[in-house]
């Protein structure tokens, strides 16, 4: 590990506003004021006391007791039909249930197993090849997704019209994170004509947000939040996500309005809380942020909690604390990258990069956006190359997440960074305006405590 003696080691460093060009205050005034002129013409957002759960388990421990029912009913019916793929691809995806609960690796690397079991046991093209090529995309196997899904083709006559959307959808995440946004907008498009589920729309939300247009994002989140009789599992997923995308915009008020709604509607879920911890840090209540992280990586061991709480402290100047928190993380991180590479990379990526050693990140993330050459992994690969001195290749990377349509606050101020790096000072004003205009308080001190759902 890098010492952590001295300032943090991140390219979202904070310039003080006295230290910003005349010009880009500005335009930082100017971002506020069309903020507030958006914010009048828009309609508003559901109020939170409106919203109630309809069906489903109330609370994160009742939905965990759930689905370890659902696991442990799924392994002993295998043992009633050892080898057949239907009661194979039952226990996957009871497993993948279980950690998009938990996260735990080892769930998501048994289900990947479980899996490839029963589509090699069904005769092709039968078999479960949504759920194997979900399960491909889950954990970054770009390839092995697109093979489920022509086997998926092979018996499409025989599918009804939410499985073809969730094929569809699932190449739109494929295009998304090659990088081909506009074919990814084209696939979750189609896939919306045939059905309206939710996990469609949020994804047209992040990808509105990600390409610039924040409003269009709210505008499909909105209504799933003011939907009557949503699980409390699915409202507090919106409601995070609802809370990214008012982050990106650095509006604090609302993610945080957002933020405790999620813990509201499903109390107990350790990732809300972590969202929950993260908000109090942005509020500037730093001490209590880092007492409920601490509580919560105690008690789910859950590396990236480790991260944001080791990060707090560093920007907090407890450097040994961070030290002893930043160590036990990168152990977790270094065990799931030797169990499953491609979808801890981008973690273990940002692990090193924010509280460890930036020179061991580069490797990762060059490997990484190799594989998923589209805007987060490019992001983490320019932080990577900023830190480890090579500004010329990270602005090429820059120009190819642009030339993409990816358009994010952090983005264009990694831009600026990187132009100044290289001594360009007017162009690196011109990406300073824009990263002001995307998120008016992407320099504010605050903006450095946004771990969960930043750009």
């Amino acid at each position: 590990m890098a010492s952590l003696a001295g300032p943090p080691p991140t390219t979202r460093r904070l310039p003080a506003w006295w230290l910003l060009p005349a010009a880009a205050l500005l335009v930082a005034v100017g971002g506020l004021a069309e903020q507030r002129w958006h914010d009048h013409l828009r309609s508003a957002d559901p109020d939170p006391v409106t919203i109630h759960p309809g069906y489903g388990p109330g609370s994160y421990s009742v939905a965990l007791a759930a689905v370890n029912v659902r696991v442990d009913g799924a392994r002993q019916h295998l043992l009633l039909g050892p080898g057949e793929w239907l009661r194979l691809e039952a226990l996957g995806r009871a497993l993948i249930a279980r950690y998009r609960l938990t996260g735990s690796y080892e769930d998501m690397a048994e289900s990947d197993k479980v899996l490839d079991t029963a589509m090699a046991a069904a005769p092709s093209p039968a078999g479960p090849s949504l759920s194997r090529a979900a399960v491909s995309l889950l954990i970054h196997r770009l390839p092995a997704g697109e093979t489920a899904l022509a086997r998926f083709d092979a018996q499409k006559q025989a599918s009804g019209d939410d499985e073809i959307a969730e094929a569809t959808a699932l190449r739109g995440d494929i295009a998304m994170q090659r990088g081909q946004l506009q074919n990814a907008a084209d696939h979750y498009t189609a896939a919306a004509k045939l059905t309206d589920s939710p996990g469609i729309v949020l994804r047209r939300a992040m990808l509105a947000q990600r390409t610039g247009d924040r409003e269009t994002a709210r505008k499909l989140v909105d209504p799933l939040l003011a939907a009557k009789r949503q699980s409390p599992g699915l409202l507090t997923e919106v409601a995070l996500q609802r809370a990214g995308i008012a982050y990106s915009q650095g509006d604090w008020q609302t993610a945080g309005l957002w933020v405790r709604e999620a813990d509201r509607v499903f109390p107990g879920r350790w990732l809300s809380q972590a969202y929950l911890a993260q908000q109090l840090a942005v509020e500037g209540k730093t001490d209590a942020a880092a007492k409920l992280y601490t509580q919560i990586a105690t008690r789910t061991q859950a590396p990236e909690v480790m991260d944001a709480l080791a990060h707090l402290l560093r920007l907090q100047g407890r450097a040994a604390e961070s030290r002893a928190w930043a160590s036990r993380a990168g152990a977790i991180w270094d065990a799931r990258m030797k169990l499953l590479p491609e979808a801890a990379a981008a973690h273990a990526v940002e692990h090193e990069l924010a509280v460890g050693d930036p020179q061991r990140a580069l490797g990762w993330a060059r490997d990484d956006v190799a594989r998923r050459p589209y805007g987060q992994t490019i992001g983490l690969y320019v932080r990577a190359l900023l830190l480890t001195g090579n500004p010329a290749e990270a602005l090429r990377w820059i120009e190819r997440a642009k030339a993409q349509g990816w358009r994010t606050g952090l983005m264009a101020l990694q831009e600026a960074e990187t132009l100044e790096a290289l001594g360009r000072t007017d162009d690196a004003a011109v990406a300073r305006k824009q990263a002001l205009r995307l998120n008016p308080h992407i320099a504010d001190p605050a903006a450095l405590y946004v771990w969960f759902g930043h750009d």
